[in-house]
């Protein structure tokens, strides 16, 4: 600005007319622009990183200068809502795996003892038991003279330790709500102490694993 206003001062004072002394006053100002913007790239592409990469030789400023490292975004969060998925699949997996297993024992026991629509009930039931459901508007199983009371209370505990959800009190009062009718004496109390009583003597017998 201090050139172009002595460009323009010279100008007048040389005897030429007030527009010619603005348009030197224009063109050294344009020119001063372009120096101007020339300096300022050379400066930032190549004399500032030359003098960075000096800077940082020195201990002084090689202490001070601190990368900052590049951010992997949402790696970390992917890779924990991947592990999270992956857990609730395999924990619903095992689950079905659970109850697929409890009433395919179910059906092979009972089926030469029950019709097909108490077998389809009691399954129903198992699977409420196995994923902690209310019970509601339940129609007990009645079953035959051929199964006992010991048949019954092996198969609850064979159902029990398979499905490991809940207390022997509460496998208990299943056995007690499902077979009313052939366990209508006997106290919810009774039957948690007598579930794996002679363990080889009835048709059930216990079971460590339902699923051979």
């Amino acid at each position: 600005m201090v050139l172009a206003t002595l460009a323009r001062i010279s100008a007048s004072s040389m005897g030429f007319d007030s527009f010619t002394a603005f348009m030197a006053f224009i063109i050294t100002l344009g020119i001063e622009v372009v120096v101007y913007l020339s300096i300022h790239v050379i400066l930032q592409e190549l004399m500032l990183p030359w003098i960075g990469n000096g800077l940082s030789k020195l201990p002084y400023f090689r202490n001070r200068i601190k990368v900052s490292p590049t951010p992997v975004v949402g790696k970390e969060e992917i890779n924990r809502n991947q592990i999270r998925e992956e857990h609730l699949q395999t924990e619903f997996q095992k689950r079905n795996n659970v109850k697929t297993i409890a009433t395919q024992y179910t059906q092979t026991t009972f089926a030469p003892y029950l019709t097909d629509s108490d077998i389809i009930r009691l399954c129903g039931y198992i699977e409420l038991y196995a994923e902690r459901k209310e019970f509601r508007n339940v129609t007990f199983i009645r079953v035959g003279n051929q199964l006992t009371t010991t048949d019954i209370y092996h198969f609850g505990w064979n159902i029990w330790n398979h499905c490991k959800v809940s207390k022997q009190d509460d496998m208990a009062l299943f056995l007690k709500i499902v077979f009313a009718h052939t366990l209508r004496e006997v106290e919810i109390e009774t039957i948690k102490k007598h579930l794996k009583d002679d363990e080889q003597k009835g048709i059930i017998k216990i079971k460590e694993d339902i699923s051979k």
